[in-house]
């Protein structure tokens, strides 16, 4: 059923799944590199601000499968210092916008719902973007917006722009 509203709802959707009683203080973002990201980033913000909490901006990469063959030219350190860089780029006119919101870049090599999942269990809130809509709109969810409405031990709010 959450995931029929998040698939055609017009504005975010929250599951809420939480003890009420609990609070963590923590406001967890998934972050990636699409523009189409940006609703959920102002709505992460946003919470984090009215609750007074810190933002967790977790990016998750996973390397090329190609990677791991030791032949290869690949040095995983410096994909991860560069995925590091993309995060805060991403993040520096956010937090220019909101000086008040202490954010924690949180760059993992994992597949995004385990990271975003990993971090449900100490968190408030986990916001997560979405891009489709209409009558296929929950096939449009996406598989880590999906996975994390399924995987999440916390609420989760589904932004769509």
């Amino acid at each position: 059923m959450s995931t029929h509203v998040a698939g055609h709802a017009h504005g975010p959707v929250v599951v809420v799944r939480s003890d009420p009683d609990t609070a963590y203080g923590e406001i967890v973002i998934g972050l990636d590199d699409y523009p189409a990201g940006e609703p959920a980033l102002a709505y992460a913000f946003e919470q984090a601000l009215l609750r007074a909490s810190t933002l967790r901006a977790v990016y998750a990469w996973q390397p090329p499968a190609h990677a791991h063959i030791p032949e290869s030219a690949h040095d995983l350190d410096e994909i991860h210092a560069a995925r590091c860089r993309i995060a805060a780029g991403i993040l520096l006119g956010w937090r220019q916008q909101y000086p008040q919101v202490q954010v924690v870049e949180d760059v993992r090599r994992a597949h995004p719902v385990d990271a975003l999942a990993g971090v449900s269990a100490q968190a408030d809130l986990v916001v997560v973007g979405s891009q489709g809509r209409g009558a296929i709109g929950t096939v449009m969810l996406g598989s880590v917006t999906l996975g994390v409405l399924y995987h999440a031990r916390s609420s989760v709010a589904v932004v769509r722009p």
